[in-house]
Formats: C-alpha cells, structure tokens, sequence
C-alpha cells in the first residue's frame, strides 16, 4: 500500500471564480462614479446676478498672547510672539492692534511664581490701549 500517491492526487485547489467576479464588479463600480463625477464637473452654470454685494462677517483676530516670564531675583519680563518688551511698548503694540481690529483679544499667561502685580500690568495695558476682552491662562492638571 502506497498512500503518499493517494494524497498527491487528491490536491486541495483553490476556486478563483468568486474573486474574480468581485474585482470585476469593483472596477465596473468604480468606473461608473468616475464617469459621472467627471460629467458634474464639466456643467457649466450660469450663475445669477445680485445687485447689492454680500457683506460677510471677517473671522475674529488671533488674539494677542503675553508671555509674563519670571526671572532670576524677581524680575519679570514680558514677550509677545517671542520678542521681549516693556509695559510702555505693550501699551502701544495693543493700540496699534486695537486700530486694525477693534475686537481684538489678549491672553496672558503667567508663570506661576510671578506675582499677581506683574498680570495685572500687562491687564492694565490693555485698559490704556481700549481692549476689553483680556483673558488669562492656567494649566489643567489633577491637584494633589
């Protein structure tokens, strides 16, 4: 009795027909959504007139972020998109703002071993310069 030549010729075979069919019904698909995509984008469409143009509504300014930096002995200073300045050059850096948009907003952000007097500059810069909307910033964190 001989049974590897049994198995030999019972081999498994693998019926491809079913896969076939289904990438053929994939590219019939996909064929078709082309076809009509590309018939939408060659309409061409007279658009109506209007008499009176749109106004539309100017997305809010970025607001102005102040960096309030604690530095050794004390001392404070203040950045604005990473370029030191004084209280005074703060003042008319937020008028000047102020002019282009008079909706703009400032965020302070303090480090947390400056004292309250320093936030409270740079708030009462933004008072001088006519902004209002001034907001400060802390870290969320879980408290111990």
């Amino acid at each position: 009795m001989n049974f590897l030549e049994n198995e030999q010729e019972d081999e498994m075979r693998v019926n491809m027909d079913p896969m076939i069919d289904c990438v053929f019904l994939l590219i019939i698909f996909f064929l078709a959504t082309t076809s009509f995509i590309k018939l939408e984008q060659d309409l061409s469409i007279d658009l109506p007139k209007q008499s009176k143009e749109i106004k539309v509504k100017k997305p809010p300014a970025k607001p102005i972020v102040v960096n309030v930096k604690y530095r050794p002995g004390g001392r404070t200073s203040y950045h604005v998109d990473s370029e030191q300045m004084s209280l005074p050059s703060l003042t008319v850096s937020f008028s000047r703002a102020r002019v282009r948009n008079k909706d703009q907003a400032v965020v302070i952000r303090g480090d947390r071993r400056v004292k309250w007097e320093h936030v409270a500059a740079v708030m009462s810069c933004c008072a001088d310069a006519g902004i209002s909307k001034v907001s400060a910033t802390v870290e969320i964190g879980e408290q111990g």
